[in-house]
């Protein structure tokens, strides 16, 4: 009876309080983006679509090997590129090679949310002088003034402190604020975001390309050369370099896994790498390789000879691994290397007294022999015995009295003293 009623009172206060919150709940649609493969490389699509239109198109983590001067290389300048590696580069391109220099948009984050944050922090970074431009003659600049960044830093700031200020809102207010919300989100990407006409090789092309920066060429364009846009304020450029050629990018949005299937996004790929013939394709990740690859591509043979020598100098020394030693079964050992082991073991195993006592009673047994006279049955050295004994020995007589009397010494330097001195006196005896 008491189970069936606490029962009923909570049936009875769920029901309450689901007519308090007026059965109403909010549904929330959140894109978290990709999974897998595409969620790490955001040129998985690009590399998949060349590889089924023929070519071999792979991702790189470094690149510690140029290809062949027919292939195809995609690199990040977004960290900054080491002077020496953009001379390979283009020397590499001059050969016949074909870059593609992207000055942003090759890392791996989230495409289906507003990048406002990231835009505004590389708006407001500093310049700085990248040497593939510098010696292609174009320079980059920033496509929104100073001031506009901050007036765009100052609003968005305005909004999260009203947001924060504000109290709950109706439905009706809150779908009206998310709206505008979206238009807001929406006119931040077109601050990425440019569409641009293309005419290259008789072919048009409908491009959506982005970027912070705006590339300026500071010379005319040549024949099969092509910019997205004024010469002066292109997000492309296509030049030639010596045999090879260079496409900079302002930006990779059109070739990433979310825009490569948009407009003439995947064409213009394929019409950049070549129509004609299988060519390597490498999308670089990064744009120095690790100092352990770069070691082994320069320096193998080094490499190879330091470690056959230290093969070598490790058989020469540890005796497990050089030639086994001849047993001479006829040889025989002197008795003094027994006696010398044995008195080895007897200090290893702290049994100094042992040995320093039975040295002391050798003495007093030479004495009884051959000195009855000056025994003593106590074995106390006496003042006639210690001056006998030190013009024998020529040896002190405070160090005569001290290598009975003292006591047995811890140290193997003092044992080996005492040890001595009591071998000397029984030989003079």
């Amino acid at each position: 009876m008491k189970t069936l009623m606490l029962r009923s009172l909570f049936a009875l206060g769920t029901m309450l309080l689901l007519c308090g919150c007026k059965g109403r709940w909010e549904d929330v649609e959140k894109t978290t983006g990709y999974r897998g493969k595409a969620r790490v490389n955001p040129f998985l699509a690009a590399e998949r679509l060349l590889n089924d239109l023929g070519h071999e198109a792979r991702g790189a983590k470094s690149l510690t090997k140029m290809p062949s001067h027919d292939s195809v290389i995609l690199i990040s300048g977004e960290n900054g590129l080491p002077e020496g590696r953009a001379k390979q580069l283009l020397r590499w391109t001059y050969s016949g090679g074909h870059l593609i220099y992207c000055l942003g948009g090759t890392r791996a984050y989230n495409d289906f949310q507003t990048q406002f944050g990231s835009f505004i922090s590389a708006m407001l970074k500093e310049e700085e002088k990248d040497p593939i431009l510098t010696q292609l003659g174009v320079s980059a600049q920033k496509r929104v003034p100073l001031e506009e960044i901050e007036g765009m830093v100052k609003d968005v700031l305005n909004e999260v402190v009203k947001d924060g200020s504000k109290k709950a809102e109706p439905p009706a207010k809150k779908d009206e604020k998310k709206n505008k919300k979206s238009k807001e989100d929406e006119e931040d990407e077109s601050w990425l975001e440019s569409a641009q006409e293309v005419k290259w090789n008789g072919q048009n092309y409908r491009l959506s390309l982005g970027g912070h920066q705006q590339l300026m060429l500071d010379r005319s364009l040549k024949s099969g050369e092509f910019a997205a846009g004024p010469k002066d304020a292109a997000l492309a450029l296509h030049l030639q370099h010596g045999m090879g050629r260079v496409t900079l990018l302002a930006h990779a949005r059109p070739f990433r896994n979310h825009w490569i299937g948009e407009r003439d996004h995947a064409r213009w790929l394929y019409a950049l790498v070549g129509e004609h013939g299988t060519k390597e394709v490498l999308f670089v990740a990064s744009s120095s390789g690790s100092f352990l690859a770069l070691l082994w591509q320069h320096g193998w043979m080094a490499l190879v000879a330091l470690a056959v020598c230290l093969i070598f100098w490790l058989w020469w020394q540890m005796p497990r691994f050089g030639p086994l030693a001849e047993v001479e079964l006829d040889s025989t050992r002197h008795f003094a290397s027994h006696i010398g082991a044995l008195g080895e073991f007897f200090w290893r195993m702290r049994r100094g007294p042992l040995l320093v006592t039975a040295a002391r009673d050798a003495v007093w047994e030479r004495v009884r022999e051959r000195h009855p006279s000056l025994h003593n049955s106590s074995r106390q050295m006496s003042d006639v015995l210690a001056a006998e004994i030190s013009r024998r020995t020529h040896l002190p007589t405070e160090r005569v009295t001290a290598a009975f009397d003292v006591a047995p010494p811890d140290s193997a330097h003092n044992l080996v003293t005492l040890m001595r001195d009591l071998q000397t006196i029984r030989r003079a005896l």
